[in-house]
């Protein structure tokens, strides 16, 4: 069987996802033998069958997905603004957290009181993860990965309650480790190569299902000024039970806001979700940079 090649620069890929979406696209028509994107070189190489199809044909389904051939300077460029947009939200992040203020669970409160505290909450989980939230595509996988975090945190830090005390040494080793955790999360999402082997490629035909929960789950563990606050309050406790129905009920408080909002995705048009990914990213990387330097500071 003959072949030819189409390789061209594409215009519009700022992500990992947009090298998904073309390959996923491209294996997906008839006649195409194999597809590699990327997209810090904004390039698509093709192997395609000549008697099924031409390389113009690809050109417009490329342009039909959203991504005309053109000058492929979209990567570089993209990830260019988004170093500064990180820079920029590692000084800011502290100040927009601070204009919301979250109320704080005393020792002894009721499960329904801490779900209204939960409740209350939801407005500042929106601004800290609703565009990662929006980018996983399911709010009910993605909230549902956060609950059961949520709960199994508090089973964990319900039972060390008995036995450790939470004074600044272990916040900051906490705040620490957590950074390093989700800079794991961002750095795949960035698009670092050894990173996105951990997980299932988006670049064959069967897509990963169970992404939103997983990082629903991963999102859980980061330890911002509310939910650290929620920790403290599960150790005290000194059980796991305890401390598990604690943040089972203060989780599915903020549940309600980020859902709503997860709704409100629902109607913003495909096309937009990589700009989302990208946005959620820069958010992810800026928070672990916030986190790491906290820790740290901690114990200066």
């Amino acid at each position: 069987m003959s072949h030819e090649r189409f390789d061209r620069k594409v215009d519009g890929m700022i992500c990992p996802q947009c090298e998904d979406e073309i390959a996923h696209r491209l294996l997906h028509t008839r006649g195409i033998l194999s597809c590699t994107a990327s997209y810090r070189k904004s390039t698509v190489t093709a192997d395609f069958d000549p008697d099924i199809l031409c390389a113009d044909d690809i050109g417009r389904i490329l342009a039909a997905t959203g991504y005309p051939v053109g000058d492929g300077r979209s990567g570089r460029r993209a990830d260019a603004i988004a170093l500064v947009l990180v820079a920029c939200l590692y000084f800011a992040i502290p100040a927009l957290t601070g204009l919301v203020r979250t109320p704080s669970a005393e020792r002894g409160v009721g499960f329904g009181a801490l779900f209204v505290i939960g409740l209350l909450t939801g407005v500042h989980c929106i601004g800290m993860c609703g565009g990662i939230l929006l980018a996983q595509g399911n709010a009910l996988l993605y909230n549902g990965g956060r609950l059961l975090s949520y709960t199994l945190m508090g089973a964990v830090f319900g039972a060390l309650g008995k036995y450790i005390s939470y004074d600044l040494q272990v916040r900051s080793m906490l705040l620490t480790v957590s950074g390093l955790l989700v800079v794991l999360i961002g750095l795949r999402m960035w698009g670092v190569p050894f990173l996105r082997r951990i997980s299932p490629e988006l670049t064959r035909p069967c897509r990963f299902r169970g992404k939103a929960f997983a990082v629903g789950l991963l999102t859980g563990l980061m330890p911002c000024g509310a939910l650290s606050s929620m920790w403290i309050f599960a150790a005290s406790s000194g059980l796991w039970a305890s401390g598990a129905v604690s943040m089972l009920a203060f989780g599915a408080g903020t549940c309600v806001f980020m859902l709503l909002f997860g709704l409100l995705g629902a109607f913003i048009p495909k096309r937009y979700n990589k700009y989302l990914l990208k946005g959620s990213t820069i958010l992810i990387v800026a928070l672990w940079l916030s986190l790491m330097t906290k820790g740290i500071r901690l114990l200066a």
